[in-house]
């Protein structure tokens, strides 16, 4: 237990709220927290609604900011129709008209696309283009077909069964150019600021060069990004809605305790839902996507610790880097964490949703509370006063939508520890399709073996599976199970018969398939069974 309370760094007064769209600088008066930015956007036609809920990726633009912990300027595709207006105060909006048309010049990557015939009915096109262009932007270095096809999980498209699109992207990707030119034509090394097109072997035009930032798009206009300080905002809208964004874990804990019901946001991706489609009316919203505290990523002797507001995808960047520096068998459940986190959502989706809202969620189909649940996960809370515990994830969750968070009380971080030798951590999901696609049942599977006369004896076990139930849900029986026993086919046999009694499902449970969904739970343990024994040839 201890105390968190900072009494420096009063609130101070807040400055003009500001966006730059297209390199164009635009004024954001108070009344406006009720819009979001697509709505604020339908000026311009590119950017369009779809589904409304982030999962068609029509609306995707690309957001600039200047991250201050990396000093580097960020370049992000979002979906507009998710993003409250105020989130991206003080950010730089791309939009398909900003990045070229047909007045002034198509960009490489509209072209591509178009000579390519990616293109039909043309309502995706934009969102496409987007996608495509964010990846160049973030990436120093030309990017693999995979990451390209990874950067447009989240866009979908209804004529063209995607090869085409695929196809015009592919002219980006790094490619090796000695299967084509036999070793003839030498390989040009990038000089500090430039960009190599796969295609030409020259700098490109669609690289984050300088020349290009100035030239093509303005999409940087990173000097005044980085001259610009983050300040407190307090601004209204329709409804009486309030959009607060404090700086500091203090200012958090003020709002929470003057609001109680307030909702704590980072990237709206399921409050966004809510109150757009489920009409669900929420007066007070604290944006924490500026809150040190709560952006923590810090690597121990014990673990690692994850701040509740650190993006999916920074999560995911910083366990790679984890993985490269620590001990193969300590990091398991890392490796599991991030081959979760490939299939979750889109990328528009991972770039903006929180670890903590994820969590905090509580949804029976969460990708990764199984996971947390597994791998012996802690849950660092706080209170108003600035009182901490800690919980673990598995008691975290105490029914549908419910969670052990008392009203004066946040998420502040989580704690996963290191796996011990011969400690394995694996994840499993299964989709009506492969991306960008909520899970049928999913699940994460720990388990702890000890050598003892030559035989190896599970030490510790933890069976965890989504989508069976209001909660994740914890498979008791089979943990039991399994604790004290050989690791052999005997074991397997005798965990999948209990299994069968530990996942019960009515045959009118939510979401139907109930007989194939069964049978998941048990082929995901046969799955983890074989893995874990090939681990230990």
């Amino acid at each position: 237990m201890g105390s968190l309370i900072n009494k420096e760094n009063d609130v101070k007064e807040p400055k003009d709220a500001i966006l730059y769209i297209n390199g164009v600088l635009k004024l954001l008066p108070n009344g406006l927290a009720h819009l979001t930015l697509l709505e604020y956007l339908r000026g311009l036609t590119g950017t369009k609604l779809g589904c409304g809920e982030g999962g068609c990726g029509a609306c995707t633009v690309m957001v600039s900011y200047f991250d201050h912990n990396s000093k580097k300027c960020v370049h992000q595709a979002i979906n507009a129709c998710l993003a409250p207006l105020y989130s991206v105060e003080g950010m730089h909006v791309l939009t398909a008209e900003g990045l070229g048309n047909r007045k002034f010049g198509l960009h490489p990557v509209q072209e591509s696309l178009a000579s390519r015939h990616g293109s039909q009915c043309e309502f995706c096109t934009p969102g496409f283009v987007m996608s495509m262009y964010a990846l160049l932007r973030s990436t120093k270095t030309p990017p693999t077909e995979e990451q390209i096809e990874e950067s447009l999980a989240g866009n979908l498209c209804r004529c063209t069964g995607y090869r085409p699109i695929l196809d015009a992207f592919r002219v980006f990707a790094k490619s090796n150019d000695l299967l084509y030119t036999n070793g003839s034509v030498p390989s040009q090394e990038p000089k500090d600021g430039e960009f190599i097109c796969p295609s030409t072997g020259k700098p490109c035009s669609c690289g984050p060069t300088q020349e290009t930032i100035n030239q093509a798009d303005g999409s940087c206009k990173g000097y005044k990004l980085i001259l610009r300080k983050t300040s407190y905002l307090s601004l209204n809208g329709f409804g009486g809605i309030k959009w607060i964004r404090p700086l500091l874990l203090k200012h958090v804990l003020d709002l929470k305790s003057r609001y109680p019901d307030a909702k704590l946001v980072v990237g709206n991706t399921e409050l966004g839902i809510e109150t757009r489609l489920k009409k669900i009316h929420y007066p007070v919203f604290v944006a924490v996507t500026h809150v040190p505290e709560l952006n923590i990523l810090t690597v121990n002797d014990d673990g690692v610790e994850i701040g509740a507001g650190v993006r999916i995808t920074e999560l995911r960047k910083f366990l790679k880097k984890v993985i490269e520096e620590r001990s193969v068998y300590e990091t398991s459940a890392c490796k599991a964490i991030i081959e979760q986190i490939k299939w979750f959502a889109g990328t528009q989706i991972r770039n903006v949703a929180s670890v903590g809202g994820n969590i905090c969620t509580a949804s029976p189909i969460s990708d990764l509370n199984p996971l947390w649940m597994a791998s012996r996960a802690k849950f660092r809370i706080v209170d108003c006063k600035g009182n901490v515990r800690d919980t673990l994830a598995e008691k975290f969750f105490l029914g549908y939508r419910k969670v052990d968070l008392g009203s004066n009380e946040i998420l502040l971080s989580v704690f996963v520890p290191w796996t011990r030798k011969f400690e394995f951590v694996k994840e499993f999901k299964q989709a009506h399709r492969r991306d960008d696609d909520i899970a049928l049942v999913n699940a994460g599977m720990r388990v702890y073996l000890e050598k003892h006369k030559q035989k190896w004896i599970v030490s510790d076990a933890c069976i965890v599976y989504g989508g069976v139930g209001p909660v994740s849900l914890l498979a008791v029986k089979t943990n039991g199970c399994l604790v004290g026993k050989e690791w052999n086919k005997e074991l397997l046999q005798n965990s999948l018969e209990t299994l069968q009694r530990d996942v019960l499902m009515s045959d009118d449970a939510p979401g139907g398939m109930v007989e194939f969904r069964k049978s998941l739970t048990l082929s995901f343990f046969f799955k983890f069974f074989l893995w874990v024994s090939h681990q230990m040839c």
